[in-house]
């Protein structure tokens, strides 16, 4: 495995744990983490990471932005905040048996209305899934609490029993859906 200047041996270490799949997924996290960083905010290497409450990662410095990961089949995606907490989620465009039984189960009866009433119903049912995600990571709230969340859409805005700030952002990328939330407005998305 090569080793970058951006990252650290211990995470070349960490990565050793893993299986062979998995191991080219945390190193191509963190190295495209560090890339971000250095990129945008002059940090050379990638900083100490820890796992904090909910199993949710950040920096051990808390000075540092927080960031988010996300990743579905071969694609990987990084968010990273300097103004707040940011949640992403990615899904790769696929087929989804049963998608309107699992829209019952999880999403509100709004949400079910406004995906009932879409041309593409697969589209419109990963849009509100990784709109979901993405405010549950932001959160660092597990898939049983996706009940407790609405999306608005149209509008895509938010509400849920656990938080009172929703800040998101949708767009399909080619064969990905990309959602972000953050807890402070979103002014700005870079796309690299």
């Amino acid at each position: 495995m090569l080793q970058s200047t951006l990252l650290s041996s211990q995470v070349i270490k960490q990565a050793e744990n893993f299986s062979s799949n998995k191991q080219k997924q945390f190193v191509a996290c963190r190295y495209l983490l560090a890339q971000l960083l250095n990129r945008h905010l002059d940090i050379v290497s990638l900083p100490n990471i820890k796992i904090a409450e909910n199993s949710r990662p950040q920096f051990e410095k808390s000075h540092l932005p927080d960031f988010n990961i996300s990743h579905s089949g071969d694609f990987i995606a990084v968010a990273i905040s300097s103004e707040g907490r940011v949640g992403l989620d990615i899904e790769f465009d696929r087929p989804r048996k049963n998608i309107l039984t699992i829209a019952k189960q999880f999403f509100s009866e709004q949400e079910n209305i406004w995906l009932n009433k879409q041309i593409n119903i697969l589209s419109a049912f990963w849009q509100l899934w990784t709109l979901r995600e993405s405010a549950l990571k932001l959160y660092a709230k597990g898939v049983w609490q996706m009940k407790e969340l609405e999306i608005m859409m149209p509008a895509q805005k938010a509400s849920a029993k656990f938080a009172t700030e929703f800040y998101l952002y949708h767009q399909k990328l080619e064969h990905i859906y990309l959602s972000v939330c953050c807890g402070k407005p979103i002014y700005t998305i870079v796309i690299d």
